[in-house]
C-alpha cells in the first residue's frame, strides 16, 4: 500500500516516522491530563507516558508489523495521533488510543483523524473497527457514540493502586460474540475486545452470551482457551507459549 495522506484546514495525516515521537509523547502527556486529570493520579500520568512513548520503544512500534500509528500534523508540529492494532487474519481491528493536543480540540481534528484512521485499517483489510476508552473519560465516550460506535462491553482494568472500569465500543453492525465449545461448554469469544499477543491477538471469552462472566481469554495464534494470566496481568498460552504484550494500562507498565 502507498503512503495515504489526507489534509483538512491546514492538517496533515500521515503514518508517523521517528521524528514524530518527541511530538506524540507531547501530544499524549496533554491529552491524558486534559482527558483523566479528575481520574487518575498526575504520577500515574507521566509515569505511562514515559514508559509507552520511550524513544526505544517507539523505535520498536513503528517497525512493528500490525501497528498502526497516524499523526495529525499542523506545520511541523504534532497535535494528535492514533494508535491501532492491525490483526493479520482476524476482521476486527482496534483503535488503542487516539489523543488530540487540549489546544487542538473542537476543530474536527479529532473526527478527521478517526476517520483517517478507519480508511488507512480498511486498506489493511480490517472490516470493523473497536475503540477502548475509560468509562471516566466522557469526552472520549462521547466522541465514539458521535461517531457512529455502538457501546458492547465492559471490563474491569487495574492502573496504579485502583480499578477502574474500560469501555469497548465497536462500530454498528458487528457481531459481538462467537459461541464455541471448550470441556463440555459454550464460551462467548468477543472478537472487538482483544489484546496484543507476541504470535497472534488473545480475545477476551465469556461465559455468557451477553458478555458479563469473564471466562479467560482464547489465543488466536492455536485456537486456545488454555491461558493463564498472573496477579502482574500477564497472560500466556499455555498450549503454545503466545504472550501478551503490553499496550494500554497494564499492571507491568505501571
Amino acid at each position: 500500500m502507498g503512503q495515504r495522506e489526507a489534509e483538512s484546514d491546514g492538517i496533515e495525516i500521515r503514518e508517523a516516522e521517528t521524528g514524530d515521537v518527541e511530538g506524540i509523547r507531547n501530544v499524549a502527556l496533554e491529552s491524558l491530563r486534559a482527558s483523566y486529570a479528575d481520574v487518575l493520579d498526575e504520577e500515574v500520568i507521566e509515569t505511562a507516558v514515559e514508559k509507552w512513548y520511550d524513544d526505544d520503544a517507539m523505535d520498536a512500534e513503528l517497525e512493528e508489523e500490525g501497528m498502526l500509528y497516524l499523526v495529525a500534523v499542523a506545520g511541523d508540529t504534532v497535535v494528535g495521533f492514533s494508535q491501532s492494532l492491525v490483526p493479520s487474519e482476524d476482521s476486527t481491528g482496534t483503535i488503542l488510543w487516539l489523543h488530540v493536543d487540549p489546544d487542538n480540540r473542537d476543530q474536527g481534528v479529532g473526527s478527521t483523524l478517526l476517520k483517517h484512521t478507519q480508511a488507512v485499517l480498511s486498506e489493511r483489510g480490517v472490516e470493523h473497527v473497536a475503540a477502548e476508552v475509560l468509562a471516566g473519560n466522557e469526552n472520549g465516550t462521547q466522541f465514539y457514540e458521535a461517531n457512529g460506535f455502538e457501546r458492547t462491553t465492559e471490563h474491569e482494568t487495574e492502573i496504579g493502586d485502583g480499578t477502574y472500569t474500560e469501555v469497548v465500543y465497536v462500530q454498528e453492525g458487528k457481531e459481538k460474540f462467537e459461541a464455541r465449545e471448550y470441556d463440555g461448554q459454550t464460551l462467548y469469544v468477543n472478537w472487538v475486545e482483544s489484546d496484543r499477543g507476541s504470535k497472534a491477538p488473545f480475545y477476551a471469552a465469556y461465559s455468557d452470551e451477553g458478555g458479563e462472566d469473564l471466562f479467560g481469554y482464547f489465543c488466536s495464534n492455536c485456537e486456545s482457551f488454555d491461558t493463564a494470566m498472573d496477579s502482574m496481568e500477564r497472560l500466556e498460552c499455555n498450549n503454545c507459549g503466545n504472550t501478551k504484550k503490553p499496550v494500554r494500562w497494564d499492571a507491568s507498565y505501571l
